[in-house]
């Protein structure tokens, strides 16, 4: 058996993701049953998706919010540990005795991996564990307690030594590799499956035509990581040269460091609070680009949703050359425009802006769609299944055990 746990989001923001997810596993594992476990609200943004439910060998499972320090994955909590323990042992008592079982943490605190292993130790159950590994990846190298056996448990500590049957999944080739760097006793022990795009979202509609005025969009958040600070000064220096021929958009939440009034000069100002996906999606298919001046301090070891948009959607990307969208150009192509740092950013938008080239933008949206092609979860099946096959044998030939190195 198979269970995919969510154990950090109440709410339905990593839904789709994990939608995705769970139907890549249970396509690449038809012979295994696949449960899905999740809080009340994320479950019911789960159950929405028709894709998943259709899926014959996926089942659903409520389990309890974790409130104690959620999020705050470096913080050692007994008490999110025991209720961590609580769930994973109720879980595992509905796995058929003498069957082997997968854990995947979809999101989840290090303290999870340990409890999931416990529970299997005392319930003389194999099991084998599956973190994946988020944003929260950045904790390697984040804030760590004085305290030498907590230490143990969280993620520095977990990849420094990581228990037999444990296993990370990166969400790109990049990641791992510089996770591999920072934990090298780690580094045998991390798999690759790139971030997939949501196929309930793929629209057959035609590009927007190439022409004034020039649509630009910062998504997601608006975050130092996201770089907002460099996105709204070139926003000044192009709308000072160019006025109405270019705008400037932001689609998704004001962050609080963000005032108010540094965004006036925005066309397309955030949300004051969480903005709804379908208005989301509304105001991102009628951009042109969207533009990713991301820092490198954070998403060297995390995934880019604002990325997986743009290649879902097919909108070419004006990006900075940091590790995760380099490699995207590599595997994809001509996606849209590479470059090495925020001053030829902005040269390559006054460009874009003063000559559009309809010609080229209708090479990037090919290149996106080819891109796109590959990232769907029917085309990432057998990557899953080769990596269960390598580092879970047991499991993918379904014997009794769990697991290998």
């Amino acid at each position: 058996m198979i269970l995919i746990l969510e154990l950090m989001d109440e709410a339905v923001t990593h839904a789709p993701g994990n939608s995705q997810w769970a139907q890549v596993i249970a396509r690449a594992l038809p012979d295994h049953q696949v449960r899905v476990c999740a809080p009340p609200a994320h479950l019911r943004a789960l159950r929405e998706d028709a894709n998943l439910c259709a899926l014959a060998n996926v089942s659903f499972r409520e389990i309890p919010l974790i409130s104690a320090f959620r999020r705050q994955v470096n913080v050692v909590s007994p008490a999110r540990a025991r209720a961590e323990f609580a769930i994973l042992r109720r879980l595992l008592a509905e796995v058929p005795a003498g069957e082997s079982c997968l854990v995947v943490l979809a999101s989840a605190a290090p303290t999870a991996v340990f409890a999931a292993r416990l529970a299997g130790a005392l319930m003389r159950r194999r099991v084998a564990v599956q973190m994946v590994l988020h944003g929260f990846a950045n904790e390697v190298l984040g804030w760590r307690t004085r305290n030498p056996l907590l230490r143990r448990f969280d993620l520095p500590g977990l990849m420094a030594a990581p228990p037999q049957g444990v296993r990370f999944l990166a969400l790109e080739r990049a990641i791992a590799a510089e996770l591999g760097r920072i934990a090298p006793a780690a580094a045998g022990r991390i798999d690759v499956l790139p971030l997939p795009v949501n196929a309930n979202e793929i629209v057959v509609l035609p590009p927007v035509p190439l022409e004034p005025p020039i649509r630009l969009a910062l998504v997601g958040q608006t975050t130092r990581a996201k770089g907002i600070e460099p996105f709204l000064a070139m926003a000044r220096a192009l709308k000072a040269r160019h006025g109405s021929a270019v705008e400037f958009h932001v689609i998704g939440r004001r962050f609080p460091e963000t005032p108010a009034e540094a965004l006036a000069v925005l066309d397309g100002p955030p949300a004051e609070g969480y903005l709804d996906r379908k208005d989301f999606l509304a105001r991102l298919a009628a951009m042109h680009y969207v533009v990713l001046p991301l820092q490198e301090s954070y998403y060297r070891l995390s995934p880019s949703g604002a990325l997986i948009d743009a290649i879902t959607w097919l909108k070419p990307v004006v990006a900075t050359a940091i590790p995760i969208v380099a490699e995207a150009f590599r595997e994809g192509g001509e996606i849209g425009v590479l470059c090495p740092d925020v001053a030829a950013m902005e040269r390559a938008l006054d460009r874009l802006v003063t000559a559009p080239d309809p010609a080229e933008y209708a090479r990037q949206v090919a290149a996106l769609r080819r891109l796109r092609d590959r990232r769907l979860p029917d085309a990432l099946v057998g990557t899953y299944r080769r990596i269960v096959e390598t580092g879970f044998r047991d499991i993918a030939a379904g014997e009794k055990g769990a697991g290998q190195g």
